[in-house]
């Protein structure tokens, strides 16, 4: 009776264990690589209207460049400066003397 108890048991646990790890996905709770590149990835903005590239977040900064409309623009950060302002940390890519570059630099969009 013990060796039929054990047996039972064994293929019970046996069973259970083969069977299991058919219903998880690989990995486990992992994100799959494609979703994980999907949530990275960021497409540009595009430019409305023409823009000064500051060299840092104050209203007294120097201008880096100009930026036309319709050029893209990859924002980097979003920070709040003082006086309840709202800037951007972008990334432009820039075309002189038929070399392309990115410059980046900061870029004041509101005054809550």
């Amino acid at each position: 009776m013990n060796f039929i108890s054990t047996f039972i048991v064994w293929t019970w646990l046996l069973g259970i264990a083969l069977v299991v790890p058919t219903t998880l996905p690989a990995g486990g709770a992992q994100k799959s690589n494609i979703q994980h590149r999907e949530s990275n990835i960021r497409s540009p903005i595009i430019a409305l209207k023409e823009f000064n590239l500051l060299s840092s977040a104050s209203n007294n900064s120097s201008v880096l460049a100009t930026v036309k409309a319709g050029t893209p623009v990859n924002v980097m950060k979003v920070w709040d400066g003082n006086d309840r302002e709202k800037w951007l940390l972008v990334n432009v890519l820039s075309n002189n003397f038929h070399q392309f570059f990115y410059k980046k630099g900061w870029v004041k969009i509101s005054s809550l």
